[in-house]
């Protein structure tokens, strides 16, 4: 281990760092110093994580661990996928550390066997449990492809079979939400979950909305982005949405119109007003911690079930099509990929629409 204290210390006291030499792959040397770190222990394995990120390939190919491969993986997906998405994945790859010094090569059948258990240790859902296994078969996989691992251990990686019963999805009848909106006494929380409730926006696509993504002329609203204010050294992150085709122009109800005309008026009393503020939060964003807590206040205040934002969304669908719309208008207004992914989540609220087609048939 080749860390140092350093004699003067950051502002915010980082007195740590490494140094190492090493040999790239043309053959030439560098001496590398890093930046300061808190604690020994933090430059410490933030050495071993740059080891492994400089060492030639053919050191690894018989001797890659399952840490080193991960280390390798999450620089592979860094320029490809969004920071959220890369967060989540090295959230998911703590829960291999149990195995994590295991060479790629040596794994077997009991490796698998003492990870399942200690997935069923933690209590994980099953779905949450096979989605660590399909990172580990992306891991072992890109391992084979970049550095000629052994794939032999994919066969005792066999997925938990899931016989429960899917839950069954929540969502606030118009009658529901009117009871939910009229406990809340502040107008920007008023505007907030109506917008969630009759555009069907995702959380992350709310928070990221700006004055100027509104046309009050053209009555539309542009949703092109998402937010989270979730990631580790950031107040918040802006990205493109979950999908392309989340990237859409929804016409804007009036009753949703004209509180976001008020809220616009609102934000213009302030001198520093710009178009790229937040339309809920101005300057700074609403916190996902502070949504959360408005929702489960007013859920209590109102007396009603208690739902996630995220079934807003949903709650909103099932207004769409109780009032009729068709399964494609539901599909195009939510943003999804295709039809089959609003009829895979929505199909058992068009129930009503199947005892239809039976009518139809019966009166033949």
């Amino acid at each position: 281990m080749t860390v140092y204290k350093t004699k003067t210390p950051t502002k915010d006291g980082r007195e740590y760092y490494f140094r190492i030499k090493y040999k790239d792959i043309l053959g030439n040397i560098h001496d590398y110093s890093s930046p300061k770190y808190k604690g020994k222990r933090e430059a410490a394995d933030e050495e071993a994580k740059y080891r492994i990120k400089v060492m030639n390939n053919e050191t690894l190919l018989e001797n890659l661990t399952l840490e080193q491969a991960f280390v390798k993986y999450e620089l592979y997906k860094e320029p490809l996928i969004k920071k959220t998405s890369l967060v989540k994945i090295k959230s998911q790859i703590k829960n291999f550390d149990i195995i994590k010094k295991v060479k790629i090569n040596d794994l077997k059948h009991s490796h698998i066997e003492i990870l399942k258990k200690y997935m069923d240790q933690k209590g994980f859902s099953i779905a949450y449990k096979n989605k660590l296994l399909g990172l580990l078969e992306c891991i072992i996989r890109f391992s084979n492809k970049y550095y000629n691992t052994s794939i032999e251990i994919l066969k005792f990686c066999d997925k938990y079979v899931n016989n429960n019963l899917k839950k069954e999805m929540e969502f606030y009848t118009y009658d529901e939400y009117q009871k939910f909106d009229s406990v809340i006494d502040q107008f920007e929380w008023h505007t907030f979950f109506e917008v969630l409730y009759y555009i069907g926006l995702r959380q992350g696509e709310l928070q990221a909305l700006q004055f100027r993504d509104i046309d009050f002329d053209k009555q539309e609203i542009s949703i092109t982005k998402t937010l989270t204010t979730k990631l580790k050294g950031e107040n918040w992150t802006i990205s493109p949405p979950k999908t392309k085709n989340s990237i859409r122009i929804l016409p804007l109800p009036k009753i949703v119109l004209n509180d976001l005309k008020t809220m616009l008026n609102n934000a213009k009393k302030y001198r520093d007003y710009k178009n790229t503020w937040f339309v809920f939060g101005n300057s700074i964003p609403f916190k996902e911690t502070t949504i959360q807590t408005h929702k489960n206040k007013y859920c209590k205040l109102a007396d009603i079930k208690q739902i996630r934002i995220h079934d807003f969304r949903h709650s909103c669908a099932s207004l769409l099509i109780n009032r009729g719309a068709s399964i494609s208008l539901v599909s195009k207004y939510l943003g999804h990929g295709d039809i089959s992914t609003t009829l895979r989540i929505y199909t058992h609220l068009y129930k009503s629409e199947l005892e239809n087609v039976k009518n139809l048939i019966d009166n033949l």
